[in-house]
């Protein structure tokens, strides 16, 4: 049976790119240091350890620093990942660019489907600009395909664009509050609750919150609940309450594990 060559092997003497090397869990976090440091790695299943000469770029919508603070990003591993840094501002900090890659993805789509090429119309553009763009430019590229998709004339008009971006979803307006927090989405579950939830909003948007707090930290502590807990600052018997409570998933969950032994004692 031929042997398999992994990433890093077959990336030597080139370059390895690693996206979302913030959303990494702690234990691959180690092993990718251990390659970095030694410049070698072990085939899976295979038996002694191959040189490798790689250079590395990695690309995070994380803050790093901040992770290393929370004890979620390996210290020593940041500081041997970020030697040069380049920031790219978010696609809402920068609305200057957006017509231009409406653009660009229209010309794409147009030579991916062998289709005639469409434009965006002021208004549609001015709509586009005005989207705070969560999702960045993969969102953007997305409103874009679909708009050229679906719109049966050669100008997409504001009609053709997702309701998001025409009723103004994630706009400005919608963004009151600490850096964009959803507070129009808050609006539309008041509204949907109507009197239903009379006493209890509070309680309600808090486990809305909460849920995927405790399904982040756990997803980057391996599901390690001992961690977990000491990263949020709370007992890890309210946090198991809480997992249970919440309906939370945890990573790596298994009967008997070494991990989940240790933390019944």
């Amino acid at each position: 049976m031929a042997a398999r060559r992994g990433r890093f092997e077959q990336a030597d003497g080139g370059t390895v790119f690693l996206d979302e090397v913030g959303d990494m869990d702690l234990s691959l976090q180690t092993k990718l240091l251990r390659v970095l440091q030694e410049r070698r790695i072990e085939r899976l299943g295979g038996e002694g350890s191959i040189a490798v000469d790689v250079r590395i770029v990695a690309a995070t919508n994380q803050d790093l620093e901040d992770a290393v603070g929370l004890r979620t990003f390996r210290e020593d591993l940041f500081y041997r990942l970020n030697v040069v840094t380049i920031h790219l501002p978010p696609l809402r900090d920068r609305r200057e660019d957006i017509p231009a890659l409406v653009a660009h993805f229209l010309a794409a789509f147009s030579h991916e489907q062998q289709a005639a090429p469409k434009v965006f119309s002021p208004d549609a553009l001015e709509l586009m600009a005005r989207h705070r763009w969560p999702g960045n430019v993969r969102e953007l590229e997305n409103v874009v395909k679909r708009a050229a998709a679906l719109t049966p004339t050669a100008l997409v008009l504001p009609d053709h664009l997702p309701e998001t971006v025409r009723k103004g979803a994630g706009s400005e307006e919608a963004a009151a509050g600490p850096d964009a927090f959803p507070v129009d989405w808050m609006r539309r579950e008041m509204a949907r609750l109507r009197d239903t939830l009379d006493g209890e909003l509070h309680s309600h948007f808090v486990a809305c919150v909460e849920r995927p707090l405790l399904a982040l930290v756990l997803r980057r502590t391996g599901g390690n609940q001992v961690k977990a807990a000491e990263l949020l600052g709370i007992n890890r018997n309210t946090l198991r309450k809480r997992i249970k409570e919440l309906g939370v998933d945890v990573p790596g969950k298994a009967a008997g594990s070494a991990e989940n032994a240790g933390e019944k004692a």
